[in-house]
């Protein structure tokens, strides 16, 4: 229907500008041109990663995934997957420049029962992020895998 929003959403947090921080939004890019369309229903955001505004985005939405970089641990390009009761912790996603990012909207939508029926978040640990970088290469090979999984997971659920 006209002016309906579609009931799931992907959503890619970073700035494309700043190296690794731009995974998110390489992997809304690769979804956009993979050769396999995701069903119909499905929206594509690129996302700066404000907890308030992604709490808005995410309102009344079915099924969220949401792909940001996460904070360097000693294996760039290591891939972390969260969903249902097991949440990131506030440290993991620390490199947001917002106060109130990710895990602590993730945080308040739980206590405020607004969680989207069905979550699922991935982290892409990221190497550097020093402004006019690109993607280091095993965050860009990260980011494949993540859009492989996101697709495959998404038909199959469809079954």
């Amino acid at each position: 229907m006209p002016g309906q929003r579609a009931r799931d959403l992907i959503i890619g947090i970073g700035d494309r500008l700043r190296g690794d921080d731009g995974a998110g939004p390489a992997v809304v890019d690769r979804l956009r041109k993979y050769p396999r369309p995701l069903p119909r229903g499905v929206e594509l955001r690129e996302h700066w990663g404000e907890g308030t505004a992604l709490m808005a985005a995410w309102e009344g939405r079915r099924r969220v995934v949401v792909v940001d970089a996460v904070a360097p641990a000693g294996s760039p390009g290591a891939i972390h997957r969260f969903g249902g009761e097991k949440m990131p912790p506030a440290g993991l996603f620390h490199y947001s420049a917002h106060r109130f990012g990710l895990a602590e909207a993730v945080a308040l939508a739980r206590e405020l029962d607004a969680l989207p029926d069905d979550l699922l978040i991935y982290g892409i640990e990221g190497d550097r992020f020093n402004q006019g970088a690109r993607l280091s290469a095993p965050v860009a090979s990260a980011t494949r895998a993540v859009v492989q999984t996101i697709v495959d997971e998404w038909w199959r659920r469809l079954g």
